[in-house]
């Protein structure tokens, strides 16, 4: 069970409505001037893993692309299984090979934009996505089977509160990760010190001895 499965199960405990993606959600395909943006994001500019995006002024040889806005959530849709996405904080254009997905109209009052992120996030979805793609070496994610993954749906407070306390949870994880890196960094200055110490030899004689580790200190 998930982090959002539990919170689900100890914030509605007498269950959740799910709703599947195609009814709560569009793929837009407005199409916008290449000349016009100055974010573009293909699938290679997205990274693995959830990792987010890596943004390029970089744009391809066409004339327009599929133009995305903040708030819409942009899929890697070849190889699934690379965990591709990226909640938009701007506006941009992309293609084809990105799934984009907005909320519709309808269920704007009705559906925290970050927690269908953080939904669409789960290992649940990417293994659904990547069990229905098709092709051998290059899979695609098939866009019909994606628009019928079912989304649990409880009512928008619940939404809000599960938002906050994963946003919670993933800040903590990056300070506690930021903390790891700089001990990692301090440990491995401290190795390289001493190694240069212990590998440092003065001439005696017609041989060489090691310099004691203490000796400059």
């Amino acid at each position: 069970m998930n982090k959002i499965d539990k919170l689900l199960e100890e914030l509605c405990p007498e269950g959740v409505e799910y709703k599947p993606l195609g009814e709560i959600a569009d793929y837009p395909n407005k199409r916008i001037s290449i000349k016009e943006i100055d974010c573009y994001v293909g699938v290679e500019n997205l990274l693995k893993d959830k990792q987010g995006v890596c943004k390029s002024g970089v744009k391809p040889d066409s004339e327009n692309a599929i133009l995305f806005i903040p708030n819409d959530i942009l899929i890697g849709n070849i190889r699934p299984y690379l965990k591709k996405i990226w909640l938009a904080d701007t506006t941009g254009g992309t293609n084809g090979d990105v799934v984009l997905v907005r909320v519709n109209p309808k269920y704007d009052r009705k559906v925290n934009r970050r927690f269908l992120f953080f939904i669409l996030s789960s290992d649940s979805f990417f293994l659904y996505d990547n069990n229905h793609a098709k092709g051998g070496k290059m899979p695609r994610g098939d866009k019909s089977k994606i628009k019928e993954f079912e989304i649990p749906l409880p009512p928008i407070e619940v939404q809000d509160e599960i938002v906050r306390i994963l946003d919670k949870f993933a800040s903590l994880a990056a300070e506690l990760q930021a903390e790891l890196q700089a001990e990692l960094q301090a440990r491995q200055k401290q190795y390289e010190y001493y190694r240069d110490k212990l590998l440092t030899f003065t001439k005696i004689g017609g041989g060489y001895a090691r310099r004691n580790v203490d000796e400059d200190e």
